[in-house]
Formats: C-alpha cells, structure tokens, sequence
C-alpha cells in the first residue's frame, strides 16, 4: 500500500499574533500561556526578598504552585499568602489561589532591561556642523527630517529630574 504524502500549507506573506506564535511553538493549553507570563513577570510582583527564595513552578486550574528554599520560608510565606495573591493576580488575574510548597527551585527569571534614559532633543542648529552638512546632502525630504530627529535625540542631553 502507498503511503500518500500530505502537503504542509505554509502561510506566506501574512502577518501572525504572537498569540498564534506562542500556539505553534508551545502546544499546551491556552492556561499554560498565563503560566509564562506570571512566571516572566514573578520578580516584578513580589518583593525582591521574595524572589529571591521562592519560583511559581506550575499553574494548575488557576491554582499557582510556588516553590521554597526550606519549610521555614513556606512557613514565613504562608502567612503573607493574600498579599502575594493580590501582587500576582495584577499581572495574571487567571490566578485564583496560591499553594506554597517546598521544591527545587527553577533558576531565576532575566532581569528586564532598565529603560532608557529620557533626552532632551538638540535644537536643529546645535546640530555639529559635520552632521548638518552632511544632512544637507540627503535628496528625500523625509528621510533627512528622519536621520535628523534621531541625531538630535541621540546627541542631546538626558532631562534632569525636579
């Protein structure tokens, strides 16, 4: 008998939600795609003490099961349960209770970058006089308004705080 070869139909020329991404890559359910972004966002809803000594490991249901060092940081853990709820259901409000429980621990999240700092944008004639000649030989009007919004930006001064 023949085996009868199936065609793969690949989408070309379309644009995919990263809802659809994380579909194709990461074939779970659609709860588990709360679970990665409760455990990227873990550091972020608790205190850095926290953090440091507890990981959600697995959410089941919208029950959120987190990993201690030791029985005395569950202990210790337990009784700040609530507020560790309401912190969490900020970032993923599908999460209904917390267990605590003490486990191996996955490592920890990567820190977000920190975000850039403000600038104040130079004026177009603090542009240096290299950059402005050579703006001045830019043809496309929208292009050299362009290169010369991110110069100034990137050539200005952070804002100071008040």
């Amino acid at each position: 008998m023949a085996r009868r070869k199936r065609k793969r139909k690949w989408r070309t020329g379309s644009l995919r939600t990263i809802a659809d991404i994380l579909d194709g890559a990461y074939p779970g359910r659609k709860e588990d795609r709360t679970l990665i972004r409760t455990f990227s966002w873990w550091e972020a809803a608790v205190s850095r003490r926290i953090a440091e000594v507890a990981r959600p490991v697995k959410l089941l249901h919208g029950t959120l099961l987190i990993h201690t060092r030791s029985s005395s940081w569950a202990q210790e853990l337990s009784y700040h349960e609530e507020d560790m709820l309401a912190s969490v259901r900020k970032v993923a409000p599908k999460v209904k209770r917390i267990r605590i429980r003490v486990g191996p621990m996955p490592p920890p999240g990567q820190a977000p970058d920190p975000p850039p700092p403000k600038t104040k944008p130079l004026a177009m004639h603090e542009l240096p006089g290299n950059v402005a000649r050579a703006l001045a030989h830019v043809a496309d009007d929208e292009v050299r308004e362009a290169v010369s919004r991110a110069a100034r930006m990137s050539l200005g001064s952070p804002e100071k705080k008040e």
